[in-house]
């Protein structure tokens, strides 16, 4: 029996991404959907679907919706 094949998309071996925030350019550690990220973040481009984040921006994202996530927690 021969051994399957794990692309390296799943293994997550592919190459990280720009940050999405303008002027940024770290390389990204995180992905949200990008409305998502709108919420927390402002002047993200309107193209795509999945915003990468490099860490300190996910750190902002993250606080900066802390209460809103928070409350949709409490809805379960």
């Amino acid at each position: 029996m021969s051994a399957a094949r794990i692309s390296p998309k799943r293994r997550g071996e592919e190459s990280p991404e720009p940050c999405l925030v303008p002027g940024c350019g770290a390389l990204s550690v995180r992905h949200l959907a990008l409305a998502e990220a709108q919420k927390g973040l402002s002047g993200l481009p309107k193209k795509g679907h999945r915003a990468p984040l490099c860490r300190d921006h996910y750190r902002e994202w993250k606080k900066a919706t802390k209460p809103a996530r928070a409350l949709d927690r409490l809805g379960w």
